[in-house]
């Protein structure tokens, strides 16, 4: 979807999966949103996960009513379940919120500084995004000052089958974890080169994880192409994608081979800083997504 344009800048927003709405019951007592505040500070006081019984011993509830509001906030994403574990962390939308606080994960600072160096002096949209429940959500966005800004909204939730860092999250798994998250159906045919088959984009992950980023060519928006990287924690684990985006027709020098290097190298930083191995690459037979 395209907006108007506005002083000879092209603004397009970006276009992602449809969510169910959810809308609040009317007549919650304030007595329940603070339980619910409660709940939800507690959780990021641990920095990990807490059971529901460590939950309800905390905040001086009983089992059932934490049961409750640990349900209504993780269907709103504020929260979420480790089915292996039956524990609950910090969900997208929490951190979200908190992506321009000092209190935020710790790539968050290095990323929006890389994102901003990218949109500074190679006009280029950028952008951090997470897996989570299977679903690939924005955590920051960037916007150049170019003549065409893709727009999207923290929090919000973006296509996994065609776009850059959607391919590296889903690389970051194992095939078989990516067939169960992509499933058997027909994907969204989001442009006439998005990529339909999840049998064909699970071929393509492979490729992925050895080169150390993916590329994609209006698969995700008409005449935008763009490029993702995985950014790395202290376990070489991916915790996140950085992606950026570009238009295809300008005239500005840009190309997926000339941009990759800087995607990659933004990456590595962030992933240096979060106590990445030394001796793992991003791209390579030594470094997998």
């Amino acid at each position: 979807m395209t907006a108007p344009r506005a002083a000879g800048r092209r603004v397009i927003m970006a276009p992602r999966p449809r969510t169910a709405h959810v809308e609040l019951k009317r007549g919650s007592r304030s007595q329940s949103l603070e339980r619910g505040l409660d709940v939800l500070e507690t959780i990021a006081a641990e920095g990990g996960e807490v059971g529901v019984r460590e939950l309800a011993r905390r905040c001086g509830l009983g089992p059932t009513i934490v049961q409750r509001l640990v349900g209504s906030l993780a269907s709103r994403g504020y929260i979420e379940k480790n089915d292996d574990t039956s524990r609950y962390r910090l969900g997208h939308r929490t951190l979200a919120l908190g992506v321009t606080g000092e209190g935020a994960f710790d790539y968050v600072v290095a990323a929006r500084r890389e994102l901003e160096r990218l949109a500074r002096e190679h006009h280029l949209n950028g952008f951090v995004s997470v897996l989570r429940g299977g679903r690939a959500i924005y955590l920051l966005a960037v916007q150049a000052d170019g003549p065409v800004a893709i727009k999207v909204s923290p929090g919000s939730e973006m296509p996994l089958h065609s776009t850059g860092a959607g391919k590296v999250l889903l690389a970051s798994l194992s095939d078989s974890e990516a067939r169960k998250v992509l499933g058997a159906r027909k994907l969204a045919a989001i442009t006439p080169h998005t990529i339909t088959d999840p049998a064909a984009l699970v071929a393509l992950l492979p490729k992925v994880r050895r080169q150390g980023f993916a590329l994609v060519n209006e698969e995700n928006i008409p005449g935008v192409l763009s490029v993702g990287a995985p950014i790395r924690d202290r376990t070489g684990a991916v915790v996140a994608a950085l992606s950026v985006a570009f238009p295809k027709y300008l005239d500005s020098g840009l190309t997926l081979a000339s941009v990759e290097p800087l995607v990659t190298a933004s990456a590595l930083r962030i992933s240096r800083l979060l106590g990445m191995p030394g001796a793992m690459q991003m791209n390579g037979t030594t470094g997998s997504v």
